[in-house]
Order: structure tokens, then sequence, then C-alpha cells
């Protein structure tokens, strides 16, 4: 009932006309790209009018993988003409989309904590997204020679089984708990170059052999410990979508219906942090985004994370990555 209530939010929350939505190309813009350890890398930044946060993509041996991490400030589309013979994997831990695909009347509602895996061999469509909606996906495009290079579709009958036409609209399918493992590693991680690679392929690769596993036993009824896991990941959500916010563990269990000594059991089980120390690094990853990437002063960027004095910050950011701010900025941007 939840799910259908849902739905009909969603479908009502489309009201904003297609051509007055900003394609989610037009939001962002390239702030750095380069060829290493046989991987093409890109970084975009979304611009200030259309969101806070990142695109990064990454290309090799047949994959092409996308990591979204923003909250959008306008309703956004993304417009997919002619994509045809590649797999799609898609994990989306935080956000709201609904799915057009042309040809058909009925939309696909696509939320917080599912996840879907379908052959496209030829489809065009229209993916909206509604603004002040926090939106972390990671989306893992596999082509043709990739599928056949591994043997794919002679084991798992790829093409007939996950085809989209074969599959209709009952593809979207629940995150169970080991995948959130994994998907946390690949966000947090800060590999780079050959390393990068290989870490993200073997990633890639175990999150599709869980999926083709997990697809043979799955219900589509969530479990009492996947309803947790999904409540977790909206304290992450809530957390990530502000991080100049300083909230108690009591009032982030309200939010999310929760008793507060469970919310810090099952946070911990998750994402192997707590609630205070999971904060601190989310506070430090953004803050080397922007010592990297912007040129903003180091006042502002202690603001931007969370600290209201800049000495504080800069004790924190020390006692993680033992440099200051002012010298991990000028040593990464001398390497970039």
């Amino acid at each position: 009932m939840e799910k259908k209530r849902r739905e009909k939010e969603l479908s009502e929350s489309t009201c904003v006309r297609e051509e007055d939505r900003v394609p989610i190309s037009a939001m962002n813009v390239l702030i750095n790209e380069y060829f290493l350890g046989g991987m093409k890398v890109k970084y975009f930044k979304f611009l200030e009018e259309f969101g806070d946060g990142y695109l990064e993509y990454y290309s090799f041996d047949g994959f092409s993988i996308y990591i979204f991490d923003v909250l959008l400030k306008q309703d956004a589309k993304e417009d997919e003409y002619g994509i045809k013979d590649f797999l799609e994997l898609s994990y989306l831990i935080n956000g709201e989309q609904i799915i057009k695909v042309k040809g058909r009347e009925e939309d696909i509602i696509y939320e917080s904590q599912e996840s879907y895996l379908v052959y496209l061999s030829k489809v065009s469509g229209t993916v909206l997204y509604n603004k002040n909606k926090y939106l972390k996906e990671i989306k893992i495009r596999m082509n043709s020679d990739f599928i056949t290079n591994r043997g794919l579709h002679e084991d798992f009958s790829i093409k007939a089984k996950y085809d989209l036409d074969h599959l209709g609209t009952k593809f979207i399918e629940p995150i169970c708990a080991k995948t959130q493992g994994v998907l946390t590693d690949i966000f947090s991680d800060q590999k780079a170059g050959a390393l990068k690679r290989l870490f993200l392929e073997s990633k890639i690769l175990e999150l599709l052999s869980m999926k083709l596993d997990l697809i043979k036993t799955i219900s589509i009824d969530m479990s009492n410990k996947d309803n947790l896991v999904k409540k977790v990941y909206q304290v992450q959500a809530i957390i990530g979508a502000d991080l100049t916010v300083q909230y108690s563990i009591h009032q982030l269990a309200r939010q999310v219906g929760m008793n507060d000594f469970i919310l810090k059991k099952e946070f911990k089980r998750v994402f192997g942090k707590t609630i205070f120390e999971y904060t601190i690094h989310e506070r430090m990853k953004k803050a080397k985004k922007l010592l990297i990437h912007t040129k903003k002063p180091i006042y502002e960027i202690s603001e931007l994370v969370g600290y209201k004095n800049s000495t504080h910050f800069t004790a924190a950011f020390k006692k993680m990555n033992k440099l200051t701010p002012k010298k991990f900025r000028k040593l990464e941007v001398s390497v970039v």
C-alpha cells in the first residue's frame, strides 16, 4: 500500500512540463578529465543554481560507470534516444525517478533503496527528477563486447531474460543489506589510476554476480531487516543533504521513525562507523573536493561542511588527513 501511495504522489509531482525541465547534462560542468591506468575519468560539478554536488564518470574495458551525488535545486530530465545493446545495472541509494519509455503508457517509478538490471536492445525515453531531492545513484552500463567476452549470454541468457520488453515494468527490486556494503565501499573509496580501475572492476563484477544470483530467489516483499536498512539509509540521506546541520541521534531517529538505540546499532552495522564518525568522514570528503576543485577560501569551506570556526575545521581535517587544508590543497592541485 505504501509503495502504491508513493507512486501516486510521484506521478502527480510530474505536473512540471518536460520541456520546462533542465537536462541533467546542462546542469553541470566538466572540471577535470584524464586518461590514466587504462581508464578514462571525468569529474563534473553541478552549477550552483541547479544543484549541490558532483557526477563522476569512469570508462574502461566495456564498462561505463556514472556516480551521482547531488542535491538537485531544479526539476530535471535525462533524455535517452536510440540506446541499444547494453546491460544496465543501477542502484538508487537515495532519490526519486520517473522513467518514461517511448511506446509505453505506464511510467516506471524508481525510488530510494531500489535497483534494477535490464538489457536494452533498443530503447528511447526520458528520466524525470524532481527538485529539492537528493540524488545518489550508481549506474553501470556494460556493452555487448563485455557481455559476450564473459559468457553472460550463454550462462544467464541475458538478452532473453533481462530485455526490457520481456521484463515489462516488473524489474525494480529492493537493495539487499549485503549489496549496501559494496555500494558504501564505492562511494567512500579514494584510490586513483590503475588501483582505482582494479577496485571498480572488482566491485562491479561483485555487484553483477550478487544481482544475478539474487534474482533467482528475491522476494518482492522486503524483510524487516531490509526495512531497517532502508531507514538507516534515509538517515544517511538526511545527513548528506545538508552537512552544515548538527543533528542529534534523537532528531534523526524521530525523522525516520526508529528507536535511538536501534538506529545507532544498525547504522554502525551497515556503515562500519558511528553516526558521528560517518558525519565527520562525509564532511572531510566534501572538504577535499572543495579544496581541489574550487578556489573558495578555507574559512568558507569550513562553513560549507558544518564548522562555524575555521580553526576547529583545520584541526579536524589535519587529524584525519595528516595535513592542514592549506597544505592538502597545495599538494593535490599541483598533482592534478
